[in-house]
């Protein structure tokens, strides 16, 4: 690991600040998104997608960034790597790193947590709608050639059809 000059740091601490801008609005939409998929508002649902994929862009440019960084100073992009950088900047500069990092690091798993309730609406609206497609066609559930692991399903009509 190669010694940190204060502008390195200071690009570091600036690029912490921004992703902890752009994770905050992450964060928001996936809110926005929740109460979207919640309401199964469309129109909102689609805006916030779209929005989305802007800021993870934004994301991705600031994450890039960042890992070029540590990568010039011979740092991995994990959480040793990180705690062996911190620990051997001098107290000041570590203060300020963290000082950064640290809402950084909190931010990113609250939306993660947040993606995954997200997914899990998704999912459990797709099993819904995908319930009442098959009510609609007059399928049965169960009545299934397949299960979706591909293994042998409960095909009780194909039964229904030999005692006929």
């Amino acid at each position: 690991m190669q010694t940190v000059t204060p502008l390195q740091l200071s690009e570091l601490n600036t690029l912490n600040q921004q992703g902890l801008i752009t994770i905050g609005k992450l964060s928001a939409l996936l809110d926005q998104e929740y109460n979207a998929l919640s309401e199964r508002n469309v129109e909102t649902i689609q805006q916030t997608v779209q929005q989305k994929t802007d800021i993870l862009r934004e994301l991705e440019t600031n994450s890039r960034s960042r890992n070029e960084l540590f990568n010039q100073l011979g740092v991995s992009a994990n959480k040793q790597g990180l705690e062996t950088f911190s620990g051997a900047l001098p107290p000041e500069p570590r203060a300020e790193f963290l000082k950064h990092w640290k809402p950084l690091e909190t931010l990113l798993l609250e939306v993660n947590e947040k993606n995954q309730r997200n997914e899990t609406v998704v999912a459990r609206n797709s099993r819904n709608l995908e319930h009442l497609m098959s009510i609609i066609r007059g399928q049965n559930q169960k009545n299934m050639l397949y299960d979706n692991a591909g293994g042998k399903g409960n095909y009780s009509a194909q039964q229904r059809l030999g005692k006929a």
